[in-house]
């Protein structure tokens, strides 16, 4: 029997109606592919184009979702790459083909020519979608874009250094002996997020002149909305090192269907000694496995710090075709 798809473009408020109804049977890979984080981005640094959020359904039926956005000829994932470390679809599974057909069908009545789509995990469904449909033109148009970074967590933290090799387990304890023997400190959250926030950002600006360029005031209005945003929805794990009463060093990372990410971080220089800025994020696994998380992603970006406790790389992918 023949099926029939059809295209319906979508706003932010309908395209939100369906996170996280879980009746859709949608696979939302990454929180980076949700209408909360999407819309969040688009409010406060803008998009590669106009939003164009298509949904594909299959005889009346959702079956997936593309956010785009439209430039000129060619069409880009809605997400800006520079804070959307994985875009892709969003689709129920087994249907990645059918709504990559729909959805070009789509485009080229539109006169879309070019498909320009960045940051792709292997695993991503597009990738998937791409493979399966061996459409002759994407395979040469697939390239390296960046690195991302995780790890499996064990069920225990003895599990976790257990993963590491004889090398990275020895500092990782040794570090962390030393600010045990060496300072009173303690790690977690401020009760408050907006006082969060506001640490974080200065923590954030510190040391290095690079990471206080990219964190201007559109940059600090979108972190503040984020963290408020995450902080609602119950993901955000926003915390923080503290020696001797000082804030010494913060991580901001999220829990998002049993993964714990680390989205950035910052410390304070005169606590160096101490290790505290990789310490921060060491603390931040022990907790994520504490906490139950199955996997920490470390997320693009090829710092040596990943490597030393554990990351384990992953090549990402940006895939340029015409349609």
């Amino acid at each position: 029997m023949l099926t029939t798809t059809s295209i319906q473009i979508e706003s932010f408020e309908t395209f939100a109606a369906h996170w996280p109804a879980s009746n859709d049977g949608l696979h939302w890979s990454s929180p980076f592919v949700t209408p909360f984080w999407l819309e969040t981005v688009f409010r406060h640094l803008g998009a590669p184009g106009e939003p164009h959020i298509v949904a594909v359904k299959a005889d009346g039926r959702l079956i997936g979702f593309a956010p785009l956005a439209l430039k000129g000829a060619t069409a880009h994932f809605l997400g800006t790459h520079e804070v959307c470390d994985y875009q892709d679809l969003v689709c129920v599974p087994g249907c990645e083909v059918q709504v990559l057909d729909a959805l070009l069908d789509h485009l080229a009545g539109l006169g879309i020519r070019e498909m320009d789509l960045r940051t792709l995990r292997p695993d991503s469904q597009m990738i998937g979608a791409l493979r399966r449909r061996a459409l002759p033109a994407w395979e040469a148009g697939l390239g390296p874009d960046e690195v991302t970074f995780e790890t499996p967590l064990p069920a225990d933290w003895e599990g976790y250094l257990g993963q590491l090799d004889g090398k990275q387990r020895h500092e990782v304890r040794r570090k962390v002996r030393r600010l045990e023997n060496q300072s009173d400190f303690t790690y977690g959250p401020l009760a408050d997020p907006e006082a969060g926030a506001d640490l974080f950002v200065r923590l954030f600006r510190r040391n290095r002149a690079d990471k206080a360029d990219f964190m201007n005031d559109t940059m600090v209005g979108y972190f503040r909305a984020l963290i408020n945003v995450l902080a609602h929805r119950g993901l955000l794990r926003l915390m923080f090192l503290q020696v001797a009463g000082e804030p010494a060093a913060g991580v901001l990372c999220f829990d998002y269907d049993g993964v714990r990410y680390l989205y950035n971080s910052g410390y304070e220089e005169r606590y160096e000694p101490l290790s505290v800025g990789i310490l921060s994020k060491v603390f931040s696994i022990r907790d994520a496995v504490a906490g139950g998380c199955r996997q920490y992603d470390f997320l693009k970006g090829a710092e040596i710090y990943k490597r030393r406790i554990g990351g384990r790389e992953l090549p990402l992918h940006r895939c340029r075709f015409t349609l």
